[in-house]
């Protein structure tokens, strides 16, 4: 069954001309780039389009992709570039509306839990939205992608000594703004 095979296996059965195999790797990876694009992006019509530029450069790419390469880090990352890609078309940040359309919740069991969740969620959120693109995508990366420091510094082309001291700077603005404050140092 092609699902259970690695990326690197079914890179090699597309480049043989089983192009339908790459309908896997898109059930695979994208979740992770629709939250990394939405969470820099903060509109879901340009998070949406950016996945799917990000997937038709990552299928164009194949044939050179190396074979050492961690597919989600290198999707990840041609993710994180056409995100930028969009933010240099729109020239500026707007607010974010979709919270409804990110935030899930737990259950019907408990609809005080519930709220008090969904109020904790969108006031995250709403922090998040005052970072900026780095910051949040490696928020993003972190947190809800859960990639590691060393997926983290090559999505974002920085250097893996200042993963930990961006991201500690972007929790420390989070919690800070979380409690009413502001993000300045």
């Amino acid at each position: 069954m092609v699902e259970n095979l690695s990326d690197l296996e079914i890179i090699e059965l597309i480049l043989k001309g089983q192009k339908s195999n790459f309908a896997v790797l898109v059930s695979r990876y994208q979740q992770a780039a629709y939250k990394l694009a939405l969470g820099i992006l903060l509109q879901k019509a340009d998070a949406e389009d950016a996945v799917s530029d990000a997937f038709i450069k990552a299928y164009m790419a194949l044939p050179g992709c190396r074979k050492d390469t961690n597919f989600n880090s290198w999707f990840l990352k041609i993710t994180y570039n056409c995100c930028l890609d969009i933010l240099r078309k729109r020239k500026k940040f707007q607010s974010f509306n979709g919270l409804e359309d990110t935030i899930e919740l737990a259950s019907d069991e408990d609809p005080l839990q519930d709220l008090v969740d969904r109020e904790h969620k969108e006031g995250l959120w709403q922090a998040l939205n005052k970072l900026n693109h780095e910051e949040r995508g490696a928020v993003i990366l972190k947190y809800y992608n859960e990639a590691s420091y060393l997926e983290i510094a090559r999505t974002l082309n920085w250097p893996m000594g200042t993963v930990a001291s961006r991201l500690s700077r972007a929790r420390d603005k989070l919690r800070n703004l979380m409690e009413g404050g502001s993000t300045d140092e």
